[in-house]
């Protein structure tokens, strides 16, 4: 008969990412500035670009954050009425090709955390974006051998968890979604039936915001899931809005 599993998030819940990219958007607003153009606007621009390519190719792909940069820099080079440099615009798009070559960080806790839930429960894990790239984080992190399987997925939803549950024999009212994502992991969860715990990460993308649907349990640091799961701690959070 099939029992609960608990299924993680990959980034910004167990390996370090949106920080990474905080900081080339920091170097991005500084070589901005030092080109005459508005750094904090800038940024601004390169976010609602980033946001607009991610929904364009239909999820998180590895060239939408290099490809927003070099958008930006063009935008405001026609709206100052500059003629763009190429290799200035290379440049620009360089500080997020060097985002894929960064060694994996993990998230404190992360592995200790698995090892201790790996004891009990069947873990899986649900990330989004290019699979050749999601399943090197996977293998660079050395977190693989915690999960019986890694599902990547372009972009994440009900139905795709619900997937999960289906394809891994789950009872979706005994398992658990453990991410950073209220947009891509918790309200998903809710929705689809799911205990839900969210990993409230300082530097989560704005893209990953939004209102809860329901209830759920909210930690800030790893080691607050295994109170929660092993039944010390059942503080649910009433969700706002």
């Amino acid at each position: 008969m099939a029992g609960g599993g608990i299924i993680f998030d990959l980034d910004d819940t167990l390996i370090e990412t949106t920080r990474y990219f905080n900081e080339a958007k920091e170097r991005f607003r500084v070589l901005m500035e030092r080109e005459g153009f508005p750094g904090e606007e800038a940024v601004k621009k390169l976010n609602e670009f980033d946001i607009a390519n991610v929904k364009k190719m239909g999820g998180f792909m590895k060239e939408c954050f290099p490809r927003a940069l070099g958008q930006t820099y063009e935008y405001f080079c026609s709206l100052y009425r500059r003629t763009p440099d190429p290799q200035k615009k290379e440049e620009v798009e360089r500080l997020g090709w060097e985002l894929f070559t960064r060694e994996i960080e993990l998230v404190e806790g992360a592995e200790e955390v698995l090892k201790e839930l790996a004891k009990g429960y069947p873990l899986y894990l649900a990330t989004k974006g290019e699979p050749q790239l999601q399943l090197a984080k996977v293998k660079a992190s050395g977190l693989a051998r915690y999960f019986r399987r890694v599902y990547i997925f372009r972009m994440k939803g009900t139905a795709e968890y619900l997937y999960i549950a289906r394809d891994a024999g789950l009872k979706v009212m005994e398992s658990w979604i453990i991410g950073n994502s209220m947009k891509g992991d918790i309200n998903p969860g809710i929705r689809g039936g799911f205990n839900c715990i969210h990993f409230d990460h300082p530097h989560t993308w704005d893209f990953e915001k939004e209102p809860p649907v329901g209830d759920f349990y909210r930690v800030t640091s790893l080691f607050e899931v295994l109170e929660i799961i092993g039944g010390e701690k059942r503080r649910l959070l009433v969700a706002e809005g």
